[in-house]
């Protein structure tokens, strides 16, 4: 069965299979650092498949939206819009996981926080929330080269690679390394627009080409582990170009319910990052104290859990017209457009 796809239909489809494995990936360590997962080679392998391209995949999608959202906003308001998106969730959301840390500390395998730590958890950003912070910092320097040449573009692109490998050697530099490690990443996302990249014919030769060299990069990861920059830098980007074009040419293949749900997760996944870490924490804190289960059991429930619970409360949120005060976009309900600045 086929489907016709426009031709954004296949990121939302990328980002939704993505934030499927950073719940995964959540979960995953979770239940090694819970000991509850001792299979050191299994544990190993599957965790730097995942990792070489989850997060690298978020960053070269927004990087693939970012120029074009930037000239039409112009420099001041994107500034603001970045503020709103970006810093706002990462406040409202380290307070809120913080809270749930307080109140959790007596059967968390974590160190626990104390009131002040609490209060001062944004500060600097930890946890998931590193991905905001660095994806704040990377488009507020994106926003001087937004007029820049691609000439000019491709040769920050290829300082990119050196300052991931340079910048963690600078003392005082830890607020920074987020951002450098995954400007690659970001700048490519942004090349592939202005080349128009993924504006060819989606065909299957396409889709198989970017599997083959997708499955090999998972195994190479899998195999020797992750490797450290520039050769892991690399490594990762290849890894998600290659699953960029395997989406991107399968998307018109693939059946209409499995790609409504992929782009819904896609389109969701804000809500989903910012909310999963405290169901899935819950709930393999929940099943240990029912006595345990074996793995299989805490990676599925641990992951319909992180994915579900946070879909629950987006649309209870939209529903009631918070999606802006939560930080997860904005309301389209009459009530609260008139509260918001238009």
């Amino acid at each position: 069965m086929t489907r016709e796809t426009g031709r954004l239909d296949w990121v939302d489809a990328a980002r939704g299979i993505g934030i499927v494995l950073v719940v995964f990936g959540h979960v995953w360590r979770g239940l090694w650092e819970a000991d509850i997962l001792t299979d050191a080679p299994l544990f190993a392998g599957i965790d730097a498949a995942i990792y070489l391209f989850h997060m690298p995949l978020f960053f070269l999608v927004s990087g693939m939206f970012f120029e074009k959202s930037a000239r039409r906003d112009g420099v001041i308001a994107s500034i603001l819009k970045r503020c709103e998106t970006l810093l706002y969730p990462l406040l409202i959301w380290s307070w809120i996981l913080a809270a749930f840390l307080l109140l959790a500390a007596p059967v968390a395998t974590r160190h626990a926080l104390t009131p002040m730590e609490a209060l001062l958890f944004p500060f600097p950003p930890k946890d998931i929330f590193w991905f905001l912070w660095a994806l704040f910092l990377i488009q507020l320097l994106c926003l001087l080269l937004v007029r820049a040449t691609t000439q000019v573009l491709s040769a920050v692109l290829v300082l990119s690679f050196a300052a991931a490998v340079l910048l963690p050697m600078l003392p005082g530099t830890d607020l920074f390394h987020g951002a450098f490690a995954n400007l690659p990443f970001f700048l490519s996302g942004v090349m592939l627009t202005r080349r128009d990249l993924f504006g060819l014919p989606q065909t299957i030769s396409t889709g198989m080409l970017g599997a083959g060299v997708f499955v090999a990069s998972l195994a190479a990861a899998a195999i020797f582990g992750l490797q450290p920059a520039p050769l892991g830098t690399f490594l990762s980007l290849l890894a998600t170009l290659a699953f960029c074009g395997m989406i991107y040419g399968f998307a018109p293949l693939i059946p209409s319910m499995p790609m409504a749900l992929a782009t819904y997760l896609g389109a969701t996944s804000m809500a989903i990052y910012v909310m999963h870490v405290i169901p899935e924490a819950a709930t393999r804190i929940g099943l240990v104290r029912l006595g345990g289960g074996p793995v299989w059991l805490h990676v599925i429930v641990g992951t319909l859990a992180g994915i579900g619970l946070p879909l629950l409360a987006y649309e209870v949120l939209k529903r009631l017209g918070l999606l802006r005060l939560f930080g997860l976009g904005r309301d389209r309900r009459g009530a609260v457009r008139a509260l918001s600045p238009s």
